[in-house]
């Protein structure tokens, strides 16, 4: 039987995959600190399973390098755990911000009669309010549309850089204070934000008061909802435009806290 020209030019190929151990363990350590990231973080947290997951392959892939060459289960174990740290601690600090935006909108439902109406939101893991709910989203739609994603991962770039995957880390007693501040300067952002649409309710409500007090006879009360409702939905259109103003700040804001979290754990 003959041979045809494709099979002379046949040859045998053979592929050989060689897993360096040191490369493996630096990716599993390098997911294990962008997984807990992904966990901590209500940024990321806003995704899907299967795109959290997808963001901790690539970030991880991106940011591993070989580790722990020479090592025992036991530094593989600690060292995943300062890598879990690493991840939680800048994921929950840089994602603070964002509960800025439900504040300011769980107030809101509050003064206005909304809250009534909640709802499950997965972002947070707790029952939202209508507008807590709207300016969560909408503010995690700013965050990505003025490229906070890249920031988050030149965030954890920078802590590869500075905490080595297989390094340690030496907590300050400062991080305690700077998220105390942290939270302050939240909550501070959420009242300011919702001042315009609160202050249409107190004048709302000043006036069935004085509307109560000079016509007894008058069942203002019975109005005094429908007419919260409508003052808030008329001045929010205020808080929806201070939003972009808000995200931009916080855009250095977060650079900042992705510094100062290096400098607090050692890096």
């Amino acid at each position: 039987m003959g041979h045809g020209p494709l099979d002379a030019d046949r040859r045998d190929v053979t592929t050989n995959l060689v897993l360096n151990q040191a490369d493996l363990l630096g990716l599993v350590l390098s997911m294990s600190r962008v997984g807990a990231f992904a966990a901590a973080s209500p940024l990321v947290r806003v995704l899907p399973v299967p795109g959290r997951v997808a963001f901790t392959l690539a970030v991880g892939l991106a940011l591993s390098e070989p580790a722990l060459s020479e090592g025992a289960m036991s530094d593989f174990v600690a060292a995943t755990a300062v890598n879990v740290g690493v991840g939680v601690v800048l994921g929950f600090l840089t994602g603070l911000f964002i509960y800025a935006f439900t504040v300011a909108g769980a107030v809101i439902d509050l003064s206005s009669g909304l809250n009534a109406a909640q709802v499950f939101d997965p972002v947070t893991g707790l029952q939202n309010s209508v507008f807590g709910r709207g300016f969560n989203l909408m503010a995690i739609v700013l965050w990505f549309v003025v490229g906070g994603d890249r920031l988050m991962v030149e965030g954890l770039a920078a802590t590869v850089a500075t905490i080595p995957l297989d390094g340690t880390i030496t907590v300050s007693a400062g991080v305690a204070d700077f998220a105390v501040a942290l939270v302050a300067t939240m909550l501070r952002s959420a009242i300011e934000l919702a001042i315009p649409a609160l202050a249409a309710l107190f004048i709302t409500e000043v006036a069935f008061g004085v509307a109560a007090r000079f016509a007894p006879q008058a069942n203002v009360f019975s109005i005094g909802l429908p007419a919260r409702i409508i003052a808030s939905l008329a001045t929010i259109s205020l808080v929806v435009a201070a939003f972009p103003s808000v995200i931009s700040t916080n855009l250095d804001t977060t650079r900042e806290t992705i510094v100062t979290t290096i400098r607090a754990l050692g890096g």
